[in-house]
Parts: C-alpha cells; sequence; structure tokens
C-alpha cells in the first residue's frame, strides 16, 4: 500500500514540472524572439541516487530549449530585424554580453542602435552608431542581408551575429536574451546559414493549442494520480480500523 502511494506521488512530480514549463511558454506566446521550453523525464537506475536527488522520485524533469525558428512578420519599420537560419545578435547589458534573436531595434538619443529596453547592439568593431540622429530619417536606413548597417551611401559598420555548436550550452537570461554557459563554442559571423531580414521580427515559436493540448494531457494525469493517493489513505484507514477491533 505505501509502495503504490510512492509511485503515485513519483508521478506527480515531474507532470507538476513539465505545467509549469507549459504555463511559461503560453505566457510568452507573443514575445518577440522567444524559444520554448521542452521537458523530458530521465529514469535514474540507482535507486538510492534518485532519492538524493528528488527526495521520493525515481525520474528527474529535465529541460531544454528549443531553438527551432518562429514564424517571420512583417513590420515594415526598418529598424525592425528577424535573423532567418541560425544565429544570434550581440547585445552590451550591465550583466555583460548577452544573445538574442530578437531584433526590435531603437535608436538612442545619440543614435546608437539599441534593443527595446535600451541595450547596445554591438557590431563587429563595437557599438553601432548613427550620425546625425535628430535629423535622420527612418527609411534611409538600409540594413542588408549580410547585416550591413548604411545610412543613405555611408557605410556604419555590420552587426556582430554569432552561432554557437551547441545551442544547449546557453541559458536564458531574461527579456529574450541568453547568457552562454562556460566551454560554449562560438561561431563568429552569420555565414551562409543566416539571413538578415530588414522590416521583419522573428515571433515566438511556441505554438498555442500545442501547448494547450499537452497542458490538459498532464492536468488530467495528475488528477488520475490524486485520486490514486486519496482511494489508497482511505483503503489504509479502513484497514487501521479493522486493525483496532
Amino acid at each position: 500500500m505505501i509502495k503504490g502511494l510512492y509511485t503515485a506521488e513519483a508521478g506527480m512530480r515531474p507532470k507538476l514540472a513539465r505545467m509549469e514549463i507549459l504555463a511559461n511558454n503560453l505566457a510568452n506566446i507573443n514575445t518577440t524572439g522567444f524559444k520554448r521550453d521542452r521537458a523530458f523525464a530521465e529514469a535514474l537506475d540507482d535507486a538510492s541516487a534518485a532519492r538524493e536527488a528528488a527526495g521520493t522520485d525515481n525520474q528527474q524533469t529535465q529541460q531544454y530549449i528549443d531553438f527551432t525558428e518562429g514564424s517571420l512578420n512583417q513590420t515594415g519599420n526598418p529598424l525592425d530585424i528577424a535573423l532567418q537560419g541560425r544565429g544570434f545578435l550581440v547585445v552590451e547589458t550591465p550583466n555583460g554580453v548577452r544573445y538574442t534573436r530578437n531584433g526590435n531595434l531603437q535608436l538612442a538619443l545619440d543614435g546608437s542602435l539599441v534593443t527595446a529596453q535600451g541595450s547596445p547592439v554591438l557590431g563587429t568593431a563595437g557599438r553601432l552608431q548613427l550620425p546625425d540622429v535628430q535629423r535622420l530619417e527612418q527609411g534611409s536606413i538600409l540594413i542588408s542581408e549580410t547585416g550591413e548597417v548604411m545610412v543613405g551611401k555611408q557605410n556604419i559598420g555590420r552587426l556582430r551575429i554569432v552561432d554557437f555548436e551547441n545551442p544547449q550550452m546557453l541559458q536564458k537570461d531574461h527579456e529574450s536574451l541568453f547568457s552562454a554557459l562556460p566551454g560554449a563554442r562560438m561561431v563568429e559571423g552569420p555565414g551562409k546559414a543566416t539571413t538578415v531580414r530588414q522590416g521583419s521580427l522573428e515571433e515566438s515559436n511556441v505554438e498555442g493549442i500545442e501547448e494547450m493540448v499537452a497542458m490538459i494531457e498532464i492536468s488530467r494525469g495528475y488528477e488520475a494520480d490524486q485520486k490514486s493517493i486519496q482511494a489508497q489513505d482511505a483503503t489504509m484507514e479502513k484497514t487501521m480500523e479493522v486493525g483496532k477491533l
């Protein structure tokens, strides 16, 4: 009987973890450049290791980032860019260099290209700063498929676009930003695998219907485990009452 309670409780833990992941995905369905998280349960062969790692659970719920491309949304804004293919823009933040697929760029008062949160976007030679920003017409800003930034005929610089041999060596920071884990191997330059699309933004790769269906399935499974625990608990109470007689 106790083993049955343990089994039901062990099944509830990964379901709860997956539910939290799905809820976060759905909350960011409209976040530009957001990459959804996926989850899988990793069985542990060593029961003692399982107890140490997860209390009473013989599975550990692992998650990873799904870097599948989101759909391109054409905005017509010359400061909006999307990366089609692999790669990340490089952003300078107070906490260090970060990487993003969110190309919703803005112009700072000094003419610097920044993210919507005000963090400078880096070029291959440092920060990108457009001249005479007070009189600058946005229609004169051109960003080529290789990331060259032009104002009229003047070349301002080239967006720094990097890739990673193993994207799973990135971890989420905030605001669609990623930081690199120690040992992450970076590849400089967009190469042939990346095309910059001016006037477009990459939407979140969260599929709302798919996430909702998964959430319903997990919720039903969780409720079934709860009912199993309640039934076994009721049986144990009756057994104890018989014992007293």
